[in-house]
């Protein structure tokens, strides 16, 4: 079960949407839920003393990025008040938000940030950390997507995005305390004949694995799929799923930055929950 849970207390990408869920989990689990923030100085240091060989040195005043996390931290403590969350604490780290959320993650058992966190003044990750977390984190990293209104709490119909690898399975072991309380569990096997991997029959395996566990599981195949993410996207939402579970970054995180690729499309499209592991 999920005991600990970890959450990006920023202030964009849905704060409310993204806090909704963990305190929903934290109740459903019976965690503890940590709320986190940054201030971003640490990195910014690297990009002022970078340049300071080059143009004279930059005085910059950090106060306002860590007055702005506090003021984050006091209504991540007010909305938990208000959802009734039975166990929960404030952190704050006077550095980026990467090197913060990968350090707590070594004590947890899920993350949760938002679809494209904005609010890490350090720049260098500001879009990109949902992606870098997935790829450097120990943990399952639970990635909320942006929008308004409300956000269903994950777990009652899932879509695994199954290839067989790695990634993919420590993907399905992270959730497995969701996927044990699943109504609806699909696998979907995409280009199942690429690769030997599979087996014989695509899916089989981890199906039986699944259902060794009592979860209800059902197979799907699909062939001279292009774009998975655009597959898996669109079969979760035709079928009312309320989470993706997938592997990330089976390529290199470079390979996908520059020619695109499953992880970075799943972050850029989906509108259901993610849970990502490498």
């Amino acid at each position: 079960m999920y005991k600990t849970i970890l959450m990006y207390a920023d202030q964009f990408s849905g704060f409310g949407r993204r806090l909704e869920v963990a305190a929903a989990l934290a109740q459903k689990y019976g965690a503890h839920l940590i709320g986190t923030t940054a201030s971003g100085g640490e990195q910014l240091d690297y990009i002022v003393f970078g340049v300071a060989a080059l143009t004279p040195l930059l005085q910059f005043d950090y106060e306002p990025m860590r007055e702005a996390a506090l003021e984050q931290l006091q209504q991540f403590d007010s909305h938990c008040r208000r959802l009734g969350v039975a166990s929960y604490e404030t952190r704050f780290q006077d550095s980026h938000a990467a090197d913060a959320l990968i350090l707590q993650s070594l004590y947890c058992d899920l993350i949760i940030t938002g679809q494209s966190d904005l609010s890490d003044p350090g720049l260098i990750w500001s879009t990109r950390l949902p992606g870098y977390l997935a790829m450097h984190s120990p943990r399952p990293l639970l990635v909320i997507p942006d929008g308004v209104g409300p956000v269903a709490v994950p777990g009652r119909s899932i879509v695994i995005g199954w290839n067989a690898s790695p990634e993919a399975s420590r993907a399905v072991a992270g959730a497995m305390p969701l996927l044990l309380r699943a109504q609806r569990v699909q696998i979907m096997v995409l280009n199942p004949h690429v690769g030997k991997q599979h087996g014989d029959e695509p899916g089989a395996d981890l199906a039986r694995y699944l259902v060794r566990h009592g979860i209800p599981v059902e197979v799907n195949c699909h062939d001279n799929v292009t774009e998975s993410a655009t597959t898996l996207c669109s079969r979760a939402q035709n079928s009312g799923a309320d989470l993706i579970v997938a592997g990330a970054y089976g390529r290199s995180r470079f390979h996908e930055w520059i020619l695109g690729g499953t992880t970075h499309s799943l972050l850029s499209q989906s509108r259901v929950p993610l849970l990502l592991s490498h």
